[in-house]
């Protein structure tokens, strides 16, 4: 097989190693089933932050985006590999505010290169990208004009590699697990920042005159979702959180950070030790933390609060019954419109991704979707146990309700971060659930 690399001796023993552990772990899959660990699971890590000049998104004040000024945290990308009966599956984890199309280049290509630096092993059909949605990242969103800039473009290149390098990790580090998941709460975590008022749609961080105060346009969120793949041994090896809320804590201040999701997951490593978490973040469109921009103290208690809710998840662990494993995808085309406002003639296309776990089922939604949506599909949902994550492959921008687009407000006013027509929301949904009805045929 041709490689754009010289093959040294050096090389072909260490990859002659890896493969031997890995065929070694996949040849005695047979045995470790029936001894109650049908999945092998790898993890794997790797650095993300980016040059201070690749900067951050500012939602106040004449620019739209700064160079940050430092780094308080490094960004990550934190990948889980998942493999049964010669079926592989990966999810990466990625400190980002999210992925452009046109600031990557095109989400296919994007993962295309994803593949390439991860190896041979992997194709972009068996790989979901998530953000987590940290407004302390890189300004990709491709709705300044950061993106078009030398250095913004050649990060974007190093994080493709590393994200490879991560996915490489985990692949050479598989081992026999069973699955199991829970579900706490943790109140107050997240509110719904839609507060309707006597004049109209007002965001909950505003101050209001209690007597102009109806209430939240919707529900809200404190289910915190953990699937722990736990070893032999009874230790878990990897922990993946589902939970919903706006990592905005850090907004508007110039140092880099994963907010409150890489607080939460720092905080797991230290609590398990030889276990990696990952934070998959759920439909957040609508929901916020109560306090915005705080500062690194409020998203450092965020993320003990969450943990908090993990560890109590972790206490009433159910095994997920069954060993199927399958990633679908189902294309959805939703009705556009430009920045000014107005109906495209062309749909917006997209697709959102199923994942089938046994007894479980992730649902991957690109974009913003509102909690509604998200609550729907775990309402409608056939599975034991089923998270449904946000901000996966490319952001399309808001995918909002079509109550809200009656009431008005920031997520369905005219604008680049909201591409699609009042209606979308109910065909997101629609196709949502197919794709999580599908597996069911696996």
């Amino acid at each position: 097989m041709h490689r754009s690399w010289a093959l040294t001796r050096r090389r072909f023993l260490r990859d002659s190693a890896l493969a031997a552990g890995v065929a070694a772990a996949r040849s005695a899959e047979a045995g470790e089933a029936e001894a109650g660990l049908p999945w092998l699971v790898g993890t794997g890590r790797a650095d993300l932050t980016p040059p201070l000049e690749v900067g951050i998104l500012m939602s106040t004040g004449r620019r739209l985006w700064q160079p940050f000024e430092g780094v308080r945290l490094p960004l990550e990308a934190r990948v889980l590999v998942v493999e049964r009966a010669g079926r592989r599956a990966a999810v990466a984890s990625l400190d980002l505010l999210g992925l452009g199309d046109e600031a990557v280049g095109g989400i296919g290509r994007f993962k295309q290169h994803v593949a390439a630096a991860a190896g041979d092993d992997f194709v972009p059909d068996d790989l979901v990208l998530c953000s987590t949605h940290t407004h302390s990242a890189p300004a990709s969103l491709g709705c300044t004009d950061l993106i078009h800039t030398e250095p913004f473009r050649r990060w974007v290149g190093v994080v493709a590699r590393q994200i490879g390098s991560a996915l490489r990790e985990a692949a050479d580090r598989l081992q026999p697990c069973r699955l199991a998941a829970a579900t706490a709460a943790a109140p107050g975590h997240t509110v719904n920042r839609r507060i309707k008022t006597t004049q109209g749609i007002r965001p909950y961080r505003t101050t209001m005159p209690a007597e102009t105060v109806i209430g939240p346009e919707g529900p809200t969120d404190a289910s915190v979702s953990v699937a722990a793949f736990v070893s032999g041994s009874g230790r878990p090896l990897a922990l993946v959180v589902n939970a919903s809320c706006h990592p905005v804590h850090e907004m508007c201040i110039p140092q880099v950070s994963p907010d409150f999701p890489g607080e939460l997951c720092r905080e797991l490593d230290r609590r398990h030790p030889g276990c990696t978490a990952v934070f998959w973040n759920g439909a957040a469109g609508n929901l916020n933390p109560p306090r915005v921009s705080g500062g690194a103290g409020d998203a450092r208690e965020h993320g003990l609060v969450l943990a908090d809710a993990v560890d109590e998840a972790l206490g009433r662990l159910r095994p997920i019954e069954g060993d199927r494993l399958a990633l679908r995808w189902q294309p959805v085309e939703m009705p556009a419109r430009d920045p000014k406002g107005q109906a495209l003639a062309a749909p917006l296309r997209t697709r959102i991704g199923a994942l089938r776990l046994g007894g479980a089922a992730f649902c991957f939604l690109p974009g913003e979707a509102f909690i509604e949506t998200s609550l729907a599909i775990r309402d409608a949902s056939p599975w034991q146990f089923t998270a449904v994550v946000g901000y996966a492959e490319e952001w399309i921008g808001y995918v909002a309700t079509d109550r809200a687009f009656d009431n008005g407000g920031y997520e369905t006013n005219p604008g680049s971060w909201s591409k699609v027509q009042r209606g979308s929301e109910g065909i997101f949904r629609r196709q949502a659930l197919r794709a999580v009805a599908s597996l069911t045929e696996v």
